[in-house]
């Protein structure tokens, strides 16, 4: 008897690849047990990708060109945020997938992706100066990236409703930001506006170097060489001041997590009432992710990379922190469902981590308040 292989198996396998390269990270994933996930064998899985390398860019691809056919082949603004909303309430992983793993592609693919997501944020912004046409191209681009944001938040996290209201969720959150009043909030984020050059210390200069690089291009793609040489020295010297190269990462992860509770205690210090801890919440965020982008990075990105001791207390301060955000926005809108609740942190959270990573974005001067208002938007239901 022939067995026939499924005319999916393709599909099968970039499903299954991506899957574990978001749970377990790419360089701990072997073709052999993507193979497994499947039911088949590494050399059966060959047929279809001649490498690991391969794999990955095709996983990463897939999700890409889908988003992009979602998004060109939308009329309208609505109909493409509910076309958007049903696509990411069925697959959640694809923002993870490119900010974390596709670093370790070749610059040219990497381009070639990065090419296509801003055709996407070009049509999305297109699609909202027609509903909107009072906004200039710099303002609807600002809201073309949050409302990816918000669809790409999903994948941050696990919490889940039922996919009907997880779909009507998402769509509503992201018409909060496509439709977010800009340029009228009396809010003023303060953050700084020049740098002067200091000289660092070797230490200190040598981790900021670390967190700029593993950010970059991951953790495992950076040696000590790599760091030694960025920060004027030579790899033999970085053991002079840490023992190994993952007490670099360790020190950024712990360095982004103490300068984000510095924040939230200042915030909360200050704060009057509830809505008046949420905003300041809010700003406390906005200037971290401005200032820290690097470390913010590695918080979304290189957990995966740390002892799993520290990696479980930086997973339980991640929720903790998401928690206090809840617990605000509970003080501030009574009755949230806490599964609603708890995505609309997150989707506000990303707006602004996103916003940061993109350098036309981050140009703006006026960036700290537009994403003020944005995320206000995302939260208050205004």
């Amino acid at each position: 008897m022939v067995v026939r292989r499924p005319h999916d198996r393709k599909q099968q396998i970039l499903a299954a690849a991506g899957e574990l390269f978001r749970e377990h990270g790419y360089h701990n994933v072997s073709v052999a047990q993507v193979a497994a996930a499947v039911g088949i064998t590494a050399p059966a899985l060959y047929r279809h990708f001649k490498n690991k390398p391969d794999l990955l860019y095709a996983a990463v691809n897939a999700g890409i060109e889908s988003l992009y056919d979602r998004v060109a082949g939308s009329e309208d603004l609505k109909s493409m945020i509910a076309e958007l909303a049903a696509s990411v309430s069925r697959r959640r992983g694809l923002s993870l997938l490119w900010q974390r793993e596709a670093r370790y592609l070749p610059d040219e693919q990497r381009e070639e992706m990065r090419a296509t997501l801003k055709s996407a944020a070009a049509r999305d912004a297109a699609l909202i100066r027609t509903e909107r046409p009072e906004l200039d191209e710099e303002d609807s681009y600002l809201l073309a990236w949050a409302l990816i944001a918000v669809f790409n938040s999903v994948s941050s996290h696990r919490v889940s409703l039922p996919r009907r209201q997880m779909e009507l969720l998402l769509a509503e959150l992201a018409e909060r930001a496509v439709h977010t009043e800009l340029g009228h909030s009396e809010a003023k984020v303060e953050t700084p506006t020049g740098h002067v050059p200091v000289a660092m210390p070797r230490r200190e200069l040598l981790l900021t170097e670390a967190i700029r690089l593993f950010d970059e291009r991951g953790y495992q793609a950076v040696n000590t060489e790599d760091i030694g040489e960025a920060a004027g020295t030579t790899g033999p010297n970085v053991y002079n001041h840490f023992d190994a190269k993952i007490d670099l990462l360790i020190a950024a992860v712990s360095r982004g997590g103490e300068r984000r509770r510095i924040g939230v205690a200042q915030a909360l210090a200050a704060a009057t009432g509830p809505e008046d801890a949420l905003a300041g919440l809010l700003a406390a965020h906005i200037d971290f992710a401005i200032n820290e982008r690097h470390l913010i990075g590695l918080l979304i990105s290189e957990l995966d990379q740390l002892p799993d001791k520290f990696r479980r207390t930086c997973e339980q301060n991640q929720r903790e922190y998401v928690a206090l955000w809840v617990k605000m926005l509970d003080d501030v809108r009574p009755g949230l469902e806490p599964a609603t609740a708890r995505i609309t942190v997150n989707a506000a959270l990303t707006v602004v981590e996103n916003a940061v990573r993109i350098g036309r974005l981050r140009r703006r001067d006026d960036l700290p308040e537009r994403l003020f208002e944005i995320g206000s938007a995302v939260l208050l239901a205004r």
